[in-house]
């Protein structure tokens, strides 16, 4: 097996998970063994307990699928050769390690995006590294720092709120809401209306944090919401009852 392109210790690597006779697949069980062997201390110094995440990032790219999250629950599972070689050869990177620490960054970065703190959000927004951000809501992030055009950004974000995914409105409630945009505070009204209550909740927090007139509108939001249940309360519909 070759690369178009010279991958330092990614064919080794896979070496390492394999013995004859059998060199074209590798438990998913064994290859993230050896994955947290070699990578883990140099990835849970950027934080602690992060290795097990990127690890499975990782076999979830080489498979192109989400793995199941119970302990032990895939251990029929198994990467091929060819799923590993795919990946690689479609990838710019030149080295494993390299790779690992990048998609490392990434998988720290999605945590913090997703945060309940906005401090860790708005830390994270500060310190969105140049790597591969695949993620949906991370493209607004980018063109926010490196272009420096915060009304793109912004549309970006306001982009995001219409998002399918949950976790993307969440974060680009977050992100809103670090940013104090006042121009979104209709849409979080919106959502705190309409969405799933996950999304309700970070809007509700993003609009306390877009000045007065986002208070203000969340003041009048519960006030709203406090008065529905005394209008379909059962005294409330007696005078029209015939």
């Amino acid at each position: 097996v070759q690369f178009s392109a010279w991958k330092e210790g990614v064919l080794p690597f896979w070496d390492s998970c394999v013995a004859v006779p059998n060199v074209y697949t590798c438990p998913v069980e064994k290859f993230l063994q050896m994955l947290n062997s070699q990578y883990a201390t140099q990835i849970n110094d950027r934080q602690q307990g992060l290795a097990d995440p990127v690890c499975v990032k990782l076999v979830e790219e080489l498979l192109q699928r989400r793995l199941p999250r119970r302990q032990g629950s895939f251990q029929a599972e198994q990467v091929t050769l060819f799923q590993y070689w795919s990946h690689f050869e479609a990838l710019p990177v030149l080295a494993l390690d390299s790779y690992i620490l990048e998609l490392a960054e990434e998988v720290l970065l999605a945590q913090n995006l997703n945060s309940d703190d906005q401090d860790v959000v708005l830390r994270a927004l500060k310190r969105v590294p140049e790597s591969r951000l695949h993620r949906d809501g991370l493209k607004a992030l980018s063109l926010l720092l490196v272009e420096g055009n915060s009304k793109v950004a912004l549309v970006c974000y306001l982009e995001q709120l219409e998002d399918e995914e949950v976790q993307t409105r969440i974060a680009a409630c977050a992100a809103l809401g670090c940013l104090k945009a006042k121009e979104s505070i209709e849409q979080l009204v919106y959502l705190c209306q309409t969405d799933k209550e996950a999304v309700r909740e970070a809007a509700k927090q993003s609009l306390m944090l877009c000045g007065e007139d986002g208070k203000s509108a969340h003041r009048r939001l519960e006030e709203t919401l406090d008065s529905l249940p005394r209008i379909f309360a059962p005294g409330s519909m007696a005078s029209t009852a015939f």
